[in-house]
């Protein structure tokens, strides 16, 4: 059996996002049992010259941080590498629509991912008419998929409330956090190593910084704490389409210690989660965010607004909170994480093990080989 997993990313580039990190754990744990895993990407990668994240991989350009929409449209080209009898496993349901003729012709199975309600993502961020053919293609893509993956229950009830007929064919995985990367480390040394006094209080946030992830909302949360704690800081890692506006928005109201990482490796990850005191986190909509699992397996609190399945997995840890969309209320629970302590936080990261997680994906793969028999 061989996976074919469809995504726009490039393994090379060590800064991708969350779907990136939930394609390597899964491959890393499907190559220890001995099965195929080939990534149809972007750009130029050599598993065998680098980091071995996948068996195989496939460029459907040569290029590197092409649109989506690029991306969709040379998929066809890469059709005839698909073998027979394999799993396609697709990351957007509008990435299936190139590849479902040739999947039929070839017994292959098709099984798509949904990260969040990704449709509404569309018509926000790209407008109505955009939203509009996504939303159609999404449809095609439902009705000829073998099974549906949501990574979290309300991606689930999103989908199955506009399309009742996918019951069958939906279930629910999360996504796993890699337990031997992400761990508790010497916070001491890493904040020297990084430039951090021993007092400061910091507040992290990993992820883009674009529209969806709310991190204007962050920085005015954190201006209201700042006004009376003169040691805390707010750093955010990562890079995006609003970056500019970001930094103009606290320049213009002189907000002190906001401090614009940018991007970093992801091997960099863990050691600055390691520096932080609470991961803060205000996204507008998610799926299954993998940097929240990442934190609490480095022992940190996190404080976030209800998206995804970001409630159910903290809401009963102690010293990890929930706050509405206002910026006066997740300062306050900002500030108790900063004042409180629980040491047994990574606790509740263990059952996201790539054991225990990736074991149910590779139970749906299993249930196509005997189905063929």
């Amino acid at each position: 059996m061989k996976i074919f997993f469809i995504e726009n990313e490039n393994p090379a580039r060590n800064s991708s996002g969350g779907i990136m990190s939930y394609l390597v754990n899964l491959s890393k744990f499907l190559m220890n049992r001995k099965i195929k895993t080939v990534l149809a990407g972007n750009g130029n990668y050599d598993p065998d010259k680098s980091d071995k994240l996948f068996s195989e991989f496939i460029p459907v350009t040569d290029k590197e941080d092409i649109s989506n929409y690029k991306y969709l449209f040379n998929l066809p080209k890469i059709k005839n590498k698909i073998t027979p009898y394999s799993v396609i496993h697709v990351q957007r349901p509008d990435m299936a629509i190139p590849l479902i003729w040739s999947s039929k012709i070839k017994k292959n199975k098709i099984i798509c991912s949904l990260h969040g309600s990704h449709d509404i993502a569309v018509f926000d961020k790209k407008g109505f008419l955009q939203g509009v053919i996504y939303f159609i293609m999404q449809t095609i893509a439902f009705m000829f998929a073998d099974k549906l993956i949501a990574v979290d229950e309300g991606s689930r009830d999103h989908y199955l409330k506009k399309y009742p007929w996918i019951k069958n064919k939906i279930c629910v995985i999360p996504i796993a956090v890699d337990l031997e990367k992400f761990y508790v480390k010497n916070k001491p040394e890493l904040r020297k190593k990084f430039g951090f006094d021993k007092e400061d209080q910091i507040l992290i946030f990993v992820g883009r910084l674009e529209k969806e992830k709310n991190v204007k909302f962050l920085i005015d949360s954190f201006y209201i704490l700042r006004k009376s704690n003169p040691v805390i800081k707010l750093l955010l890692v990562g890079s995006g389409r609003d970056s500019e506006q970001l930094k103009n928005y606290v320049s213009e109201n002189k907000i002190p210690d906001v401090i614009f990482w940018g991007e970093v490796s992801n091997t960099e990850i863990p050691d600055l989660l390691n520096c932080a005191d609470v991961f803060v986190f205000g996204s507008l909509y998610e799926g299954s965010p993998t940097v929240i699992k990442e934190a609490l397996a480095c022992n940190l609190p996190v404080v976030s607004t209800d998206a995804g399945d970001v409630k159910s997995v903290i809401s009963d840890i102690e010293n990890c909170y929930i706050s509405e969309r206002n910026c006066d209320e997740f300062a306050c629970k900002v500030d108790l994480a900063l004042n409180n302590k629980n040491d047994k936080i990574r606790d509740a990261a263990l059952k996201y093990s790539n054991e225990n997680i990736c074991a149910k994906t590779l139970e749906i793969y299993n249930s196509f080989k005997k189905e063929e028999k």
